[in-house]
C-alpha cells in the first residue's frame, strides 16, 4: 500500500496537488488544531479530481514546542509502519505547518527510508516571498535523504569492525545495505561477506570462514571495478591478505584438521586482538594454549604420535616410567602428558624446543603462573597489560616469531 506523511498548514492546493501527484491510498495528516478544517476540504477536492484516501489524524497541541512536535511525528511514523511494509512506498511531504513542526516530521522519519517530497512553485506573492501562486505549484520529490545520513552508520559499522565487534557490525551493515541505492548496497554486501568471514575466524571456525571471505573479497574486486571506493580498496587489500593466510593455514593444517604451527601462529594473533580490546584475560588464556600447541606439535614431529596418547616405548627410557606413573589415565590407560612434560621429552630427546624451554623456565613459569592465577583459569586475578606484554613477547621471541595476520580495517 502507498501511504504518504503529510504536514498540514497553510493553504490546501500544494497539499492536493502533492497527495494527487503521489496517489497514496493511506495518508497521515500531521496537523494542528487550527489546520482540522483544512483536511476536510483537502479530503473533498481529492475526491472531485476522482481520488479518495483513507486517513489518520496526528494532531500538535504546542506547533511551536519541538519536543512536543518531535513525539507527535514519531506517532506518524509508527501509524505508517502498520499500514505499509516497504519504505519505497511511503512518501513524506513537509511542505505545510509551522517551521516546528516541519522540523520535526524530518527528524522523526529520515531515518526510515522514506521519500521526501515538497510543494514549491516558480512564482510567489509578495514579491516572491509568499505563498506559491496557485497554478504555478510543483511537487518536488528527492532521493531518500537517509542516503547522505547513511554516512554515519558507515561509520558506526566501521567502529564495530575496527574493534571486532563482528555481532553488532553484522547487524549494523543489514540495515545499511536495506537503504542504500543498488550498485552501492551490492559494494557493501560484499563487505558484509568478508565481515562474516572475519567473525568466523575470530571464534576459531576456521572452515566457516573460509567461504565468505573468498566470496566477499572476489566479489568486491570486481564490484570496485565498476564502482570504484578508495576506503573499500583498503579493506579489501587487507582481506585479501587475511584470505591468503587462511588459505596457507587451511594448506598447513590438511583443511584444518591437524596441528601445525601456523595455528599456534593464529591463535598468538587472536589473542593480540583480545589485548587490544582490553581483554587481558583472554589473551593471557589463549597465549597459554599456543604454547600448548607449540608443544603438541613439535612432540609429534619428533615422536610421530599425540601426546594425549602418548607411546612409551617412544619416549627417552629415563622418562618411561615415571611418566607411566604419573600421567596414565585411570579411565582409558592413555598417557596424556601435560605441557611442561611435553617439553621435558623433547628436551631429553635432544629437540631445540624443549632446550630453549627449559633454558627460559623461568620465564615461562611467570606465564604458566599468570594464567593460573587467572580468573578465567583458576584462580581470582585479573591479568593487566604488563602481564599480558610480558607473556606475549615471551612466546613472540622464543617460538612464535613468524608474521601475525592483522585483520582489515574499514
Amino acid at each position: 500500500m502507498k501511504a504518504m506523511i503529510i504536514s498540514t498548514g497553510g493553504t490546501t492546493e500544494p497539499l492536493v496537488k502533492s497527495l494527487l501527484e503521489h496517489k497514496p491510498q493511506f495518508v497521515c495528516f500531521f496537523a494542528s488544531q487550527q489546520s482540522l478544517d483544512l483536511i476536510g476540504d483537502i479530503k473533498r477536492q481529492l475526491r472531485e479530481k476522482g481520488h479518495s484516501v483513507k486517513d489518520y489524524k496526528v494532531i500538535c497541541k504546542d506547533i511551536n514546542d519541538l519536543v512536543h512536535c518531535y513525539e507527535k511525528a514519531l506517532e506518524c511514523n509508527e501509524k505508517i509502519k502498520g499500514v505499509c511494509d516497504d519504505p519505497d512506498d511511503v512518501v513524506v511531504d513537509y511542505t505545510g505547518g509551522t517551521k516546528t513542526m516541519t522540523a520535526a516530521i524530518a527528524l522523526a522519519t529520515v531515518g526510515h527510508g522514506y521519500r521526501f517530497s515538497y510543494v514549491g512553485g516558480e512564482e510567489r506573492t509578495e514579491n516572491g516571498l509568499g505563498i506559491v501562486v496557485t497554478g504555478t505549484e510543483i511537487v518536488q520529490t528527492g532521493v531518500n535523504p537517509w542516503q547522505i545520513f547513511a554516512v554515519e552508520e558507515k561509520k558506526l559499522a566501521a567502529s564495530f569492525v575496527n574493534s571486532y565487534q563482528f555481532e553488532a557490525a553484522i547487524k549494523t551493515i543489514e540495515g545499511i545495505i536495506q537503504r542504500l541505492p543498488d550498485k552501492e548496497a551490492v559494494l557493501w554486501g560484499y563487505v558484509l561477506k568478508i565481515v562474516q568471514g572475519l567473525r568466523a575466524w575470530d571464534l576459531f571456525e576456521h572452515r566457516k570462514a573460509s567461504g565468505p571471505l573468498y566470496e566477499g573479497t572476489r566479489g568486491l574486486k570486481e564490484a570496485l571495478k565498476l564502482s570504484p571506493d578508495e576506503q573499500l580498496g583498503r579493506f579489501l587489500t587487507g582481506a585479501e591478505a587475511c584470505r591468503q593466510r587462511l588459505d596457507y593455514i587451511k594448506e598447513r593444517t590438511n583443511k584444518f584438521q591437524e596441528l601445525d604451527i601456523s595455528l599456534a601462529t593464529d591463535i598468538l594473533a587472536n589473542a593480540d586482538r583480545r589485548a587490544e580490546e582490553g581483554k587481558y584475560d583472554d589473551a593471557v588464556a589463549r597465549i597459554y594454549r599456543a604454547l600448548e600447541m607449540v608443544g603438541q606439535v613439535a612432540y609429534l614431529e619428533e615422536f610421530g604420535h599425540s601426546n594425549s596418547n602418548a607411546d612409551l616405548k617412544r619416549l627417552p627410557k629415563t622418562l618411561r616410567e615415571d611418566y607411566r606413573e604419573r600421567y596414565q589415565s585411570p579411565l582409558d590407560n592413555k598417557i596424556k602428558i601435560p605441557l611442561e612434560a611435553t617439553f621435558q621429552a623433547l628436551k631429553e630427546n635432544g629437540n631445540p624446543k624443549g632446550k630453549v624451554f627449559f633454558e627460559r623456565k623461568n620465564a615461562f613459569n611467570g606465564l604458566l603462573l599468570a594464567r593460573n592465577g587467572s580468573i578465567l583459569a583458576h584462580g581470582q586475578t585479573a591479568v593487566d597489560q604488563g602481564i599480558f606484554d610480558q607473556c606475549f613477547s615471551l612466546l613472540r621471541e622464543t617460538f612464535l616469531n613468524g608474521e601475525l595476520v592483522s585483520f582489515p580495517k574499514l
